[in-house]
């Protein structure tokens, strides 16, 4: 069964409900309120006639002269009987009446209101005792009936109008329900169908159109355009990941081969054996880093974050970096501010060396290497510059993508693997620079 379905049901039936609940409320108030009528129709008529009657108690006879029905009450027929204590009939309104209206209700000592059925007929009778005044001696009763055949029909016709209008409005509402769910739902068959189109075309630069309101249907379709963009950048970073890994480990392995075969041929050469242990050990330096940024990316890296002084740590690097300058380039420490920060000291270090190695590489000789270490915003700013080849403004957007070279033969002739500023990056954002 479909969500639209499902949803036009759920909404069909709590209408039904409602529609229930008012149609038994509604039908329960009306029918109160016809009998609550009768009733006082019938105590009106039975109080006028219990003020006219005569009662001579020498000869122990009642008397009582009924009224006139059609002035007394609203409604008619109305049905009136007086019954002496002994029994016995004094006055009645119909004289083909000649039995008690309710005659289980005669003698009784306060007014009592009986319904009941009577040869297919459904009577509302209220009977009334009647004292003598000022005593407690009970000297009669009187009867009063009218036929509820009217409430019946209307009450009958009442209850077939509403069951027929409630089906009504419960077909009218499922139809309306299930067209407004169906338009209301449609952006959902169409993130469906784009979802089916891009798995079968292998398609993630395809997006979901959509002009609707920014309802949650519009968030939902946003945040899956979203996810496609992200899975479509992460799908073409992965596919260009594994074409530079492979180019990358290609061309150490088919120089190792070269010179293998050279040495079979001409036996051991100290150039081949130098080669082969350049490019294993930039094969080596490629795996490492590789395998540092695979645990930097699945979070199994973690830091030991201590209090480093910064200074010390760059005086370190600085000295380092003299070495490989060597006498070929000038290696300055311009600035060198006191700095503590909290983070691990192995890969600041690790930062601020990679930097340093950078700059010594693209610079020519003559160049210069300038370090600076400032306090700025209650943040350690380190600066490494130099007056080497540079970077052209337009790959200055990629120069964090993994394998990304500017000059990649230069790069590769220097032993760099195109991961050192990723790895940079990583620290950097790790440590919330």
């Amino acid at each position: 069964m479909s969500i639209r379905t499902r949803l036009t049901l759920w909404y069909s039936s709590l209408l039904a409900m409602v529609i229930v609940v008012f149609g038994l409320a509604l039908f329960s108030v009306l029918n109160w309120a016809w009998r609550d009528q009768i009733d006082s129709s019938l105590n009106v008529l039975a109080n006028q006639i219990a003020t006219q009657y005569h009662f001579d108690p020498e000869t122990n006879q009642l008397r009582v002269e009924l009224p006139a029905l059609g002035d007394s009450v609203s409604l008619s027929p109305y049905y009136v009987q007086v019954w002496s204590a002994n029994g016995r009939l004094i006055s009645t309104s119909d004289s083909s009446r000649q039995n008690p209206l309710d005659p289980l209700m005669l003698g009784v000592t306060s007014r009592e209101l009986h319904e009941f059925m009577l040869n297919d007929k459904h009577y509302y009778v209220l009977t009334v005792p009647i004292y003598l005044i000022n005593t407690n001696l009970l000297v009669g009763d009187i009867q009063v009936a009218t036929r509820l055949d009217a409430i019946d029909q209307a009450s009958q016709r009442l209850l077939r109008i509403m069951i027929g209008v409630g089906l009504a409005a419960m077909l009218l509402a499922f139809g309306i329900g299930l067209l407004l769910t169906t338009q209301a739902l449609q952006p959902i068959d169409t993130i469906a169908l784009a979802a089916a189109q891009i798995t079968a075309a292998d398609d993630l630069s395809r997006r979901i159109p959509y002009d609707g309101p920014d309802d949650e249907l519009g968030q939902l379709t946003a945040t899956f355009n979203a996810t496609l963009a992200r899975l479509e950048r992460l799908f073409n970073a992965q596919r260009r990941f594994v074409a530079d890994v492979s180019h990358e480990l290609r061309t150490p392995l088919t120089t190792i081969q070269g010179n293998l075969d050279l040495i079979q041929r001409m036996g051991p050469d100290p150039m081949s054996m130098d080669a082969m242990r350049s490019e294993v050990n930039r094969m080596s330096r490629l795996v490492g880093d590789l395998l540092l940024l695979a645990r930097a990316d699945s979070g199994n890296l973690p830091m030991n974050e201590v209090i480093v002084e910064m200074d010390t740590l760059v005086l370190e690097v600085f000295r380092q970096g003299r070495v490989l300058a060597g006498d070929s380039l000038q290696f300055k420490l311009s600035t060198l501010e006191p700095v503590r920060v909290l983070g691990d000291a192995d890969r600041l270090k690790q930062l601020v060396l990679n930097l340093v190695t950078n700059a010594i590489k693209y610079t020519p000789a003559g160049g210069t290497v300038t370090m600076r270490l400032t306090a700025h915003d209650s943040m350690a700013e380190i600066n490494v510059t130099d007056t080497g080849i540079g970077i052209p403004a337009a790959d200055l957007a990629h120069i964090f993508d993994r394998f990304y070279r500017v000059d990649k033969a230069r790069s590769r002739e220097l032993g760099g693997t195109g991961l050192g500023l990723s790895i940079a990056e990583w620290i950097v954002r790790s440590h919330h620079g």
